[in-house]
């Protein structure tokens, strides 16, 4: 092929053997290909460069230029035209793909005056500065998310585990209740150590007593076993409490700590979040924009908060309902909430001039992108005869800006508090997946059974307020996507920057699970050490379970409320429904199911 191998021995000898004349030999001849001639004529030039400089720094000695000197670039040229060559392509016309860009040569005239209008009127220069800058945006973006990430891993303590012997024992109780004996047992220690995203649950045989004394000291007191130690009585407790499960539960720990295995403990360890480019953020901004016009159209009005509200809502002298405007990029859900007061909640109301029924309901949303992902819900909601309440959890919402969040308990005032300045004395609490979890807080701290209670219904959809002691930890925050729900899961709610640091740095799974009692048996006799977490349900009660819920084991969920909690199923009452073949939220797409959600809005 051109003879280059015997040719580029030298600059100078490489000029002649190549020729530059390609019609003086048939186009099918290796030596008259088109490829070969610009290759050569490229490495001839650069050959021909390359001596002239050599003769002139060495003009007292005239030594041939080794081919080896020959630029890289004139190399890979080299290089290239002879694997062409070997493989067959001695030919341009021969190169894959040649037939279609002949086949679109007519279309350059067609497009030839919308390119000429575009240069012309200089669009085009436009839209490539526009990409130049988003680029150099998501660039910046990039090492700021990494920056955000490493000040986040800051184990700041906010998060505080049971304060009074009393109240943990309870809380150990009602836990230990919802294991069963021997496997049951050991399948429920196993979930919570090994953690990692690449890693599997450790084995029960390989969990030493260590190791469970000291998640155990994460799980009761939020803290390291280290400090936790410092305490006789707290290490005693611990004993005890490991003691309890080895008799009853009939299983037996290997003695000593296996360095091993760790645990799984949320608080304390790193946070696990993967980045989310700049336009990610700027669509949810967009949809949280559309979101808010069409609250605005069916006649919701927007609060930044309740603490600068008058107890009269008709005489509101320092509150207004207002759109705060910002220089910076929160979006419509943030907004509010970086200008609200601490411990306050941004929420939507909407009253009908006459309800058919006064008793409002409102709605706590799950993790994920906000209201935005239940707005086909709350347009059907609004068609409902009754005041409705929508409270936002921006903290959970994948909003740009972070802000603080309110523990269960604080929530719980502020929902109080708006029902007061509304002058709703009860409501009907409908959540989903996180939002549950808020429901609980309300129902621990508002019992049905108590006279004051502000409960008057109750509707949890994929509940995660039962057994949460169970595998949710692993299954949202340390598990590796294998399917297409979970990759959701994981895109949208697990691994966003924000949503992970609350719920490794703010989720406080201690006041936000419950072991409730049915209202049909509310005058059993008590449970050993029953406190709040076991309050009475209102009688309007209502559970939708997606039995193939990828957070929690639904089959087990719904065992447990039927047998334990006393919910009916499949009666007059209609309170615990299993969802055969949903997944987590995917109630909201199917309209059977989504018809009952607000058939039980309607009733509740």
């Amino acid at each position: 092929m051109l003879s280059l191998n015997n040719n580029i021995t030298s600059g100078d000898s490489l000029l002649p053997s190549l020729p530059f004349d390609s019609a003086a030999v048939p186009a099918t001849t290796a030596v008259s290909s088109v490829v070969a001639a610009a290759a050569a004529t490229i490495v001839s030039t650069i050959a021909s460069s390359s001596a002239a400089a050599s003769t002139s720094s060495t003009a007292t000695t005239e030594q041939p230029i080794p081919g080896s000197n020959l630029p890289v670039l004139s190399s890979s040229i080299v290089a290239l035209v002879q694997f062409l060559d070997t493989h067959g392509y001695k030919d341009i016309r021969q190169l894959p793909g040649y037939h279609y860009w002949i086949a679109l040569q007519p279309l350059k005239e067609q497009l030839s005056p919308v390119l000429n209008f575009i240069s012309s009127h200089k669009t085009l220069a436009w839209i490539l500065t526009g990409l130049h800058l988003w680029m150099a945006a998501e660039l910046v973006f990039y090492f700021m998310f990494w920056k955000k990430l490493a000040r986040l891993q800051e184990v700041d303590r906010v998060v505080k585990g049971v304060g009074a012997k009393a109240k943990r024992r309870e809380l150990f109780e009602r836990c230990l209740e919802t294991v069963d004996e021997g496997e049951g047992v050991k399948r429920w220690i196993e979930v919570w150590f090994d953690t990692g995203r690449t890693k599997q649950p450790a084995k029960f045989e390989d969990i030493g007593r260590a190791n469970m004394v000291s998640w155990m000291a994460w799980a009761f007191w939020a803290a390291p076993l280290e400090e936790v130690a410092q305490s006789p009585a707290a290490i005693i407790e611990l004993n005890e409490m490991i003691d309890t499960i080895e008799e009853v539960k009939k299983v037996k720990f290997t003695e000593g700590y296996n360095p091993n295995v760790e645990c799984i403990r949320l608080s304390l360890d790193p946070v696990i979040a993967s980045h989310r480019p700049l336009i990610y953020y700027i669509l949810i901004w967009l949809a949280n924009a559309f979101t808010r016009i069409v609250f605005l159209s069916l006649g919701f009005t927007r609060y930044s908060g309740t603490l600068d509200q008058t107890h009269s809502h008709e005489q509101q002298t320092k509150f207004k309902p207002k759109h705060q405007k910002s220089s910076s990029f929160p979006s419509p859900g943030s907004i509010a909430a970086e200008n609200r007061p601490p411990g306050d909640l941004t929420y939507w109301y909407r009253t009908p001039a006459k309800p058919q029924n006064p008793i409002p309901l409102v709605f706590i949303h799950g993790i994920g992108i906000g209201l935005v992902q239940y707005i086909h819900l709350v347009v059907a909601l609004a068609f409902i005869s009754r005041p409705l309440i929508m409270v936002e959890v921006p903290e959970v919402s994948n909003q740009l800006v972070q802000v603080e969040c309110m523990t269960p308990d604080e929530t719980y005032f502020v929902i109080e508090r708006i029902l007061r300045i509304h002058k709703h004395p009860k409501a009907t609490f409908l959540g989903h997946s996180l939002g549950t979890m808020l429901c609980a807080a309300v129902c621990r701290a508002s019992p049905a059974s108590s006279p004051k209670s502000i409960v008057h219904g109750l509707i949890l959809t994929d509940p995660i307020c039962f057994l949460t002691h169970h595998s949710i930890a692993r299954n949202f925050a340390y598990r590796t996507p294998a399917t297409a729900s979970q990759l959701v899961m994981d895109l949208f709610a697990a691994r966003e920057i924000g949503t992970s640091w609350f719920i490794m740095r703010r989720f406080c799974w201690t006041e936000s699970v419950i072991f409730p009692i049915a209202w049909s048996k509310r005058h059993q006799k008590p449970l050993v050490c029953q406190g709040k977490l076991s309050p009475v349900l209102p009688q309007r009660t209502r559970v939708f379970l997606s039995r193939n819920d990828n957070l929690l084991d639904m089959n087990k969920v719904a065992d447990y409320l039927r047998t334990k909690v006393g919910l009916e199923e499949g009666t007059e009452k209609d309170e615990l429904v299993v969802m055969d073949g949903l997944d987590h939220a995917q109630l909201l797409l199917r309209p059977e199911w989504f018809s009952r959600i607000l058939k039980a809005a309607r009733e509740c």
